[in-house]
């Protein structure tokens, strides 16, 4: 067998087996930067080799500038990839690390070029038939320099990586990625050896060279093929069940805890080794006081879209809680499995409340009077409407206070106001069902009230609603104050048909009592007024 046969055979051969591994690693998983960073490793020992092939059989007259502008950049760039490779094996990814592993690709490249621009590559290298390395001692001081000390930087990160896993999966992975480092760092330093005392050829270093590297790149790939390198699904599980912001408990369709993380063993109180001490399904009301417990064998075997409900969570002395609880069967559970979820609304439903209140106030404000709390103008306008709209009969009944100025004048404004407020509860107190009462001006009081035209006197109906006026008197200070009044009814549709109408007749009317001699009602009756 020639030479070139040889070659072929022991390194032309086996590069193949680079070419198909680096392939076969990035279609694997090419969205793996491991898997990509690894399918360039085989990439650049491939290329490696290749060189030795041509500068062996092929081109053996330009042997030093394959080596130095060929060889040597793809060994370099392998034993930095290696490095990189042990970093994400590793698990290391912060910023720090990434610039860390661009100056692992710089250094030793730049090292290279530096000696090749100041000593050229006559200097460097020597080619020689057979014997003792043809690199110079300070080029093959760089190559064994970077190789032994990239290799053993690899060693110690994934060292340090198993020393701090807690994984058995993973820490048997990487014991395996350390054995295998270690072996072929030995097996280049016994070859490096061997070369450098002249007692193997440098041809014959290469074919060990070769073997130990496709040794170690073919255990390398069986180590990717069967860990992949990928997140463990089930400790990604793990890892997200235990940081999970909401409450998870895992049930059996008893409704007993199985498992719970962290933050429902904190919204029970409990420790890890607690979760025997509560049924958490008796701690569960829905809005009708019945505990989840109640129900639980319903909603399980209920098929229904619905897997959310609002309820709130009772646990010792704590304050109640307000909680979205959603609960989901395990499909294909041998024993029966439901995942329990709880999320904590009560700060929401709080502001919820908040919000709720705050938007009763505004309407309370925007539709009634600040003072004595009766509906103002608007909202009396906005009542008369809607049963003018609806045709519903009602008369409207305007009151206005006599000589409540004096009241003013005499007393002050404080108990002007407090004697408003005395008519205003009047008013409400003896209202009947279906009465609106408002206050519209100053001492100008409105009543809706609703009539029956075939069965009722209206006169009476307003007789009988404010004649409680004319008999309690407003006392503060072992005073007495006695109320007095004008009121005059319009009525719906007889006297007008429109809001503005109406209030006109009744208007009217009540002037008609005020010039008659005060405190009676009168009652707008085709433009004629009835007096009390």
């Amino acid at each position: 067998m020639n030479e070139i046969s040889l070659d072929f055979l022991t390194i032309l051969l086996p590069s193949y087996m680079f070419f198909y591994m680096a392939i076969s690693m990035y279609a694997r998983n090419k969205q793996s930067l491991v898997n990509r960073v690894a399918s360039l490793l085989m990439f650049s020992l491939l290329f490696y080799f290749l060189g030795e092939y041509i500068k062996t059989a092929l081109f053996p007259q330009y042997e030093s500038l394959i080596v130095l502008y060929w060889n040597a950049p793809m060994l370099l760039l392998t034993i930095s990839n290696l490095v990189h490779l042990s970093v994400l094996v590793a698990g290391k990814t912060s910023t720090k690390i990434r610039h860390f592993v661009i100056w692992i690709y710089l250094t030793p490249l730049l090292s290279l070029a530096i000696l090749l621009l100041r000593f050229g590559p006559q200097h460097l290298y020597q080619p020689r038939v057979d014997g003792p390395s043809p690199l110079s001692p300070l080029m093959l001081g760089l190559a064994v320099f970077f190789v032994g000390s990239y290799i053993l930087l690899a060693v110690g990160i994934l060292l340090i990586a198993w020393l701090t896993t807690q994984h058995l999966k993973r820490k048997k992975m990487l014991v395996r990625l350390l054995g295998g480092l270690l072996s072929l760092f030995g097996w280049i330093l016994i070859v490096t050896l061997l070369l450098s005392l002249a007692y193997i050829t440098s041809s014959a270093a290469i074919a060990l060279y070769f073997s130990g590297t496709l040794l170690w790149v073919v255990s390398l790939r069986r180590l990717i093929s069967k860990y992949d390198f990928l997140p463990s699904y089930r400790d990604l599980f793990h890892t997200l069940f235990q940081s999970a912001p909401t409450a998870i408990f895992l049930l059996d369709r008893q409704g007993n805890v199985k498992e719970m993380n962290p933050r429902a063993q904190g919204l029970l109180g409990l420790s890890g080794s607690g979760r025997g001490r509560i049924h958490v399904i008796s701690s569960l009301f829905f809005d009708d006081d019945r505990s989840l417990e109640v129900r639980w064998d319903e909603l399980l075997m209920k098929q229904t879209s619905e897997i959310n409900w609002e309820m709130k969570l009772k646990v010792h002395d704590q304050a109640q809680l307000d909680m979205i609880v959603s609960i989901e069967n395990i499909e294909g559970a041998e024993e029966g499995m439901v995942i329990l979820n709880l999320t904590d609304i009560t700060s929401l439903k709080a502001t919820e409340r908040q919000l709720v209140e705050s938007e009763r106030k505004y309407r309370h404000l925007a539709y009634h009077d600040p003072l004595t709390g009766l509906l103002n103008r608007a909202a009396v306008q906005e009542h008369a409407n809607r049963k003018i709209a609806a045709g519903e009969p009602f008369a409207l009944i305007l009151i206005d206070l006599d000589n409540f100025k004096t009241v003013n004048d005499t007393y002050g404004h404080l108990i002007g106001d407090d004697y408003l407020k005395h008519i205003a509860d009047l008013l409400e107190r003896h209202a009947k069902p279906g009465d609106i009462a408002g206050r519209i001006g100053g001492d100008e009081f409105v009543l809706l009230m609703p009539i029956d035209l075939a069965q009722m006197s209206v006169y009476e109906e307003a007789h009988s609603r404010l004649f409680p006026l004319s008999v309690n008197p407003f006392l503060f200070n072992q005073k007495i104050i006695p109320v007095s009044f004008s009121a005059g009814v319009s009525l719906f549709a007889d006297n007008a048909s429109d809001l503005t109408g109406l209030l006109q007749k009744a208007d009217e009317a009540m002037y008609e009592v005020k010039r008659n001699g005060k405190n009676a009602i009168a009652v707008a009756a085709n433009g004629v007024s009835r007096m009390a």
